[in-house]
């Protein structure tokens, strides 16, 4: 299998073959965000378990973003992409036929040192493109993402409905073999003569920092007021770790020089930038289905299909702001990003007044928001990001990127769950205060129970009434998420308009 043996394919086959490596994680990602509840219920897991199993993904994504460019100059950018697939797959049918949550854990770990290389393949082939076809392919690019994530929701609510949970793993299968195609199309890079060299010690540090990390940021809901003690302990073993791996990389790492190349204020805080809008859009995305299946009861297609709704308007979003960039004053940095918050904070405020019967119509329309604010924050993020890197450093520049990435998308998941444990443990139990024959309130509900639902029993419409209290616990617990994220896009906003240096 040579990598430079295949002749070059036309530009249009090209970014066919970039769109086809690029989706597959973020489409995998939609489908299992879409389905947390019925996934942890299929596997008799907990919100805990969940979201360790978010973190498995994210530590072994991590470790092979690290040594994407060693494997790349080692092995070749084909074999290493195709090997990626293949292990994605794995990982999809491991977790696909897992009966318990050690056996999803480890099909999503094996998932994430595969699906890891897929978005940093795709944007690092769209930068071997020549300079006046490269805005086409960030088009494309930034579009098959949007695209994937569109996708997961939409399909997740039919292979739901019709296949049951485990579809969503094993119906990624079909996807592989086009993207092994398109890495076989992909004028990839041969292996290097004199690949980076990593030291074990470097690797061993890392891999203890990142994995420490993680564990803090999966443990802290649970044991914060518990056992504050611990969380301190893994904080100053992960800040140690973090510390012996900056240390030892760049005595002994061969490509310590490509790094300090990165070393601008503009790409650090392109990360912190980075960093929130993901931690936001993966908190979001674990949220939505709850309260469109739990609280406002609406079925799976339809919750899948509005869901969706936000990734599609954030492809028509994208596209406006990229033909405002061509345009004779296209907006500054700055502009851009208070605009996204804008509709970040209009979006939290009118999803945090909806109630119990919010037409479908209603909250496709707030959804809307949604999708501009990821598409506008993330495109001027990536802006103001890379466009003074060097190109010998793009690509260490991007594998850092989406760690950063990982890492977020991971931290999102673990505090977005036990946000709705806390705030569904809270509003449950005060609700259920009224649930008594003391009150009155709960007296005149069951005798108008008794009259609508005359075929049932007592005990019978006291299941009903107890579904009714999950359900409002569930909304009551959405809402205040919503009304959260309106604060924290008008902290974010505040802060952009304070800092002159964006532009």
């Amino acid at each position: 299998m040579n990598d430079s043996a295949s002749p070059s394919p036309s530009h249009g086959l090209r970014l066919l073959a970039i769109a086809l490596i690029a989706w597959l994680e973020f489409l995998q990602n939609g489908l299992l965000n879409f389905a947390s509840s019925q996934i942890m219920g299929g596997v008799g897991a907990g919100p805990e378990e969940f979201s360790q199993a978010a973190m498995a993904y994210a530590l072994c994504a991590v470790m092979a973003l690290f040594n994407h460019q060693w494997c790349v100059e080692r092995f070749g950018s084909r074999r290493h992409l195709q090997a990626s697939i293949l292990l994605f797959g794995l990982g999809a049918l491991l977790a696909g036929t897992a009966s318990s949550p050690a056996g999803f854990i480890a099909g999503r770990a094996v998932q994430g040192l595969g699906g890891a290389a897929f978005f940093t393949a795709a944007r690092l082939e769209v930068a071997q493109i020549s300079p006046a076809k490269r805005g086409l392919g960030l088009v494309v690019f930034g579009q098959a993402l949007l695209l994937g994530s569109a996708l997961g929701p939409l399909l997740g609510g039919w292979l739901l409905q019709s296949h049951g949970w485990r579809a969503l793993c094993l119906g990624i299968l079909p996807l592989l073999p086009p993207a092994w195609w398109a890495a076989s199309l992909l004028p990839l890079r041969p292996p290097a003569r004199r690949p980076a060299h990593y030291p074990t010690g470097v690797f061993l540090c890392l891999l203890a920092a990142a994995f420490l990390l993680q564990w803090l940021i999966q443990q802290t809901p649970y044991r914060l007021f518990a056992h504050p003690q611990s969380l301190w302990l893994i904080a100053a073993a992960a800040l140690g770790s973090f510390l012996a791996f900056r240390a030892t990389h760049r005595r002994q790492a061969s490509d310590r020089r490509r790094w300090r190349l990165l070393r601008r204020p503009s790409y650090r805080i392109g990360l912190l930038g980075y960093s929130c809008c993901y931690l936001l859009v993966s908190a979001n995305s674990y949220i939505l289905p709850m309260l469109t299946m739990q609280a406002l009861g609406y079925d799976l297609p339809n919750s899948g299909l509005l869901l969706s709704v936000s990734y599609f308007a954030g492809l028509v979003f994208s596209l406006l702001y990229a033909r405002l960039l061509l345009g004779k004053r296209p907006p500054s940095l700055r502009q851009t990003l208070v605009a996204a918050c804008g509709l970040l904070a209009a979006y939290g405020w009118l999803m945090s007044g909806l109630e119990g019967n919010a037409e479908r119509w209603r909250v496709a329309a707030i959804l809307l928001l949604n999708g501009g604010f990821m598409s506008l924050f993330i495109m001027a993020v990536a802006q103001g990001t890379f466009r003074r890197i060097a190109p010998a450093a793009f690509g260490h520049a991007y594998q850092t990127k989406n760690i950063v990435r990982q890492v977020s998308v991971s931290a999102g998941v673990a505090l977005a769950s036990v946000f709705m444990q806390a705030r569904n443990a809270l509003h449950y139990t005060r609700l259920a205060e009224r649930f008594s024959w003391n009150s009155p309130q709960f007296v005149d509900t069951l005798h108008v129970l008794r009259q609508q639902l005359p075929d049932l029993s007592d005990t019978q419409r006291l299941g009903v009434l107890a579904g009714e209290l999950a359900k409002q616990s569930a909304l009551l617990s959405c809402l205040e998420f919503f009304r959260l994220e309106c604060w924290i896009a008008l902290a974010l906003a505040m802060s952009l308009l304070a800092w002159r240096a964006a532009d």
